[in-house]
């Protein structure tokens, strides 16, 4: 009788980490649950050669004039980037309130972002469009947990984006905005980590 040998996974090349293809699947609108958060979307992503989906979360307070009218919020830098590379033709007007490029009202703008610019919670995507960068973000502590993040700062899956997107966070990492934490260098808890955040998605709120 042949001797029984389990086959050797083939490696099919699907780079986890790093500049990734990736597919929107679903926006939520998520902040009226935090009192600080004028903006808090969460997108879901679905990465080229994962059978998971990570999450990128665009969050932040808008800075104010005393009338209350809308004067700024670094958040509007990372909302308008991640809608032109999108083409998403809609944001905030001076009062705060969701509109569309014409100037018509938005009252839910995860619907309207998900009926135009989504492929659904459930897609299974064949066609990546989009490139972002994913990593393990350094903890403050030596001992805190070890987290995978998706950057918001996404571009098109195209040479010159690919281009763009590696300049970008070759820049946010010499500005000591973007914080990595080695991928060779996990624990076995931070790999327990992975494996829970492959499963349920990851935090993906990123400020810079």
């Amino acid at each position: 009788m042949a001797l029984f040998k389990p086959k050797k996974s083939e490696n099919t090349g699907t780079n986890y980490y790093g500049i990734c293809d990736i597919a929107i699947l679903d926006f939520k609108d998520i902040s009226n649950q935090f009192d600080w958060a004028d903006i808090y979307l969460n997108i879901t992503v679905k990465q080229k050669g994962s059978d998971y989906t990570k999450s990128i979360r665009i969050a932040g307070s808008l800075e104010k004039e005393p009338d209350g009218s809308i004067k700024g919020g670094s958040v509007l830098n990372r909302l308008y980037h991640f809608f032109d590379v999108l083409g998403v033709k809609a944001g905030i007007n001076s009062k705060g309130d969701w509109e569309s490029e014409d100037g018509q009202p938005i009252k839910d703008v995860a619907k309207f972002l998900n009926d135009n610019h989504a492929e659904g919670i459930d897609a299974n995507p064949t066609t990546f469009p989009f490139l972002a960068y994913v990593y393990k973000e350094k903890p403050k502590t030596a001992d805190a947990m070890v987290y995978t993040r998706v950057h918001h700062k996404i571009n098109v899956n195209s040479t010159d984006g690919r281009k763009k997107l590696e300049d970008d966070m070759k820049w946010l990492r010499e500005k000591g905005y973007l914080k990595e934490a080695p991928i060779e260098a996990q624990t076995v808890q931070d790999k327990s980590i992975q494996e829970m955040e492959e499963v349920f998605g990851s935090d993906a709120l990123g400020n810079m």
